[in-house]
């Protein structure tokens, strides 16, 4: 008998209380519909103050593939992501905001292209629901790995992605890296980036974690901090 592939979701959060039992109800939905792999969900708590990880402790009590941890201190996404990626058993890497922008459907697409074989899979999102000020950031952003990368893609920015795990082995984020991930990996591990569609819907619930100015002032400062360690091989195997 084949061995099925083992796939990791991880779900990082801090104050998603109000999305955060949808999420899991679609993720259940999701795995259901899929019989042919199996799958562990982890969910990462980044140090909620409201009622967030309570709710998850009870949701997932009786299953036996969903784990729920705890970070000592607020860590931001690649804090969460060093995390899973020393934690995680699965084959592949999935990613999936907490916020219900993202849909869990979409995982489909990821998870087939990562059985096609494909190294690294963005969920690009078709029609963007950000702010006008931010869709520009983003044009911007991948403007610039483009030019200083010669990397073609449709985008390079994502919340939904899928990755091989060979490619993150031993890897360890510095912060903020979480944004550059796609682009660490295919210019220092020789990943290869593959797209597909996905959809984009408006926040609900909560607030967003996005700060505007924080992200048009140090965003690209961080870009040159990534394209540096890059040069330098600091992601390298």
């Amino acid at each position: 008998m084949t061995k099925k592939l083992l796939i990791t979701i991880v779900v990082p959060f801090f104050n998603e209380q109000e999305n955060l039992g949808i999420l899991f109800d679609k993720i259940c939905s999701f795995i259901k519909s899929r019989s042919k792999e199996k799958y562990e969900i982890l969910f990462i708590n980044d140090c909620s103050t409201d009622k967030s990880a309570e709710l998850i402790k009870k949701l997932i009590k009786k299953k036996t593939n969903f784990f729920f941890y705890d970070l000592k201190k607020r860590s931001g996404q690649s804090g969460c992501f060093n995390f899973a990626f020393k934690k995680m058993k699965g084959d592949y890497f999935i990613r999936i905001d907490s916020d219900l922008q993202d849909d869990p459907k979409d995982l489909t697409q990821i998870v087939n292209a990562l059985k096609e074989g494909k190294d690294i899979v963005l969920g690009v999102r078709k029609d963007r629901k950000h702010l006008y000020i931010l869709l520009k950031i983003t044009e911007a952003y991948d403007y610039f790995v483009r030019f200083f990368f010669k990397i073609k893609s449709r985008s390079f920015s994502c919340s939904m992605l899928g990755i091989k795990y060979k490619f993150i082995r031993k890897l360890h984020l510095k912060n903020c890296d979480h944004r550059f991930l796609p682009l660490i990996l295919v210019s220092s591990r020789g990943a290869k980036l593959s797209t597909v569609s996905v959809s984009h819907h408006h926040r609900l619930f909560g607030k967003s974690k996005y700060n505007i100015f924080k992200k048009l002032v140090f965003g690209f400062f961080e870009f040159f901090r990534v394209y540096i360690r890059i040069k330098k091989g600091e992601y390298d195997f």
